[in-house]
């Protein structure tokens, strides 16, 4: 037979194990989770260099630095500084980059990202959140991007979607 003494003790396990669960699980499962995410962002070319490869007609690579804004599926709008690096060959541009995502409270996520198309055309890539501040302190996540792009500029848009999560 169990006397009172060990009963107790057990029953004060089970509570306070059950407590802690009912407590630290939604911190547990928060640290991992993903979030879906959604937005539309939208550049212009402030700056460029576009260089030709000489005796290659048609090949040139470059480096350009953009702003716009990003419109979330939430209501945030940001603002957005990119700079890139491409490479342009027979109507097809390969490029990569990085972006900073500013919000008005003083938040923001950087990223990276790797994309192609037809400069007049069709774009398509991915994008990989390596971090922020504020709100989006220890930010990471992934996703693709597609959009359309507007020469002789570089001027784009793009709708992204992908996941994140902040640890």
């Amino acid at each position: 037979m169990h006397d009172s003494r060990s009963i107790f003790v057990g029953r004060a396990f089970i509570w306070i194990a059950l407590m802690a669960f009912v407590v630290l699980q939604p911190r547990i499962a928060s640290a991992g989770d993903e979030t879906p995410i959604e937005w539309r962002e939208a550049f212009v070319t402030v700056d460029a260099d576009l260089r030709e490869i000489e005796g290659h007609a048609g090949h040139a690579v470059g480096v350009m630095q953009q702003r716009g804004f990003a419109f979330y599926e939430d209501g945030q709008v940001a603002t957005v500084n990119v700079w890139l690096t491409f490479e342009r060959a027979a109507g097809e541009t390969s490029y990569r980059g990085h972006a900073v995502y500013s919000f008005p409270d003083g938040a923001s996520k950087v990223g990276r990202f790797i994309g192609s198309g037809d400069p007049a055309g069709e774009q398509s890539g991915q994008f990989t959140l390596e971090g922020g501040a504020g709100r989006y302190e220890g930010i990471s996540g992934q996703g693709s991007f597609s959009g359309h792009g507007f020469p002789p500029h570089g001027d784009i848009y793009l709708d992204v979607s992908g996941t994140y999560s902040i640890q």
